[in-house]
């Protein structure tokens, strides 16, 4: 099984389904400047920092005209939890490209999802889902799904976030029962580690969006208890 992606013009495809024939009517012309600029190279800088030893993290690269479509092996980092091997590639370099067209006006096609889609808003935190998968930002999008998931995710199903500018800023939860969560932070202003439990996960992933964005609103309503 292998992840592919299709980088092209914002508005180039009315749907999903309108962006291979779209891909392969530009096939045989030159790579489009910007898009080699801006994405291309991005794509071959990530192929060259992969070692010999991990080519199956590299991915195919495929310029036709304005867009490119990207193939990636169905895992960068293969491990074994639980006796089956878990992937991790879709979401690497889905952020890999995402990060290469923010601010550009391209969309990118996820051919798994059948989804064609602006880049999200992306929030830097380090993320680690019961010690068995760890990244180093965020969308909206991920945080509701991972919560969501949490008992499919990992053994242990609990998810920590913490900012990378030397606070002791961070959030964490752990699923007790899809109706029972344990919620954790420290807050910057007073300075305390506090904890709540919740009994939905789609709260609980808003409020770890909200804390990645510095939006206190919702967080300073929740009920909560010093733990320190």
């Amino acid at each position: 099984m292998s992840y592919e992606f299709v980088v092209l013009p914002a508005g180039a495809a009315a749907s999903p389904g309108d962006v291979l024939p779209y891909f392969r009517s530009r096939r045989g012309q030159p790579a489009d400047d910007h898009l080699y600029q801006t994405v291309i190279a991005g794509l071959h800088g990530w192929n060259s920092r992969i070692p010999a030893a991990a080519r199956h993290a590299r991915v195919r690269i495929e310029a036709a005209g304005d867009a490119v479509r990207v193939t990636a092996a169905d895992s960068v980092d293969r491990r074994r939890t639980r006796g089956s091997a878990k992937d991790y590639a879709e979401p690497r370099i889905r952020e890999l490209i995402e990060a290469l067209i923010t601010g550009f006006a391209y969309e990118i096609y996820d051919a798994r999802a059948n989804t064609l889609t602006s880049p999200e808003i992306r929030r830097f935190a380090l993320v680690d889902i019961g010690g068995e998968r760890k990244y180093s930002s965020l969308t909206q999008r991920d945080i509701f799904d991972w919560v969501r998931q949490l008992h499919l995710l990992a053994a242990t199903p609990s998810l920590i976030a913490e900012k990378r500018n030397g606070t002791k800023s961070f959030i964490q939860t752990y699923r007790n029962s899809p109706t029972d969560y344990t919620v954790e932070l420290h807050h910057p202003v007073r300075d305390q580690r506090l904890g709540a439990t919740l009994t939905d996960g789609a709260t609980v992933a808003q409020l770890i969006w909200d804390w990645a964005s510095d939006e206190w609103s919702r967080l300073d309503q929740v009920p909560w208890e010093p733990l320190d």
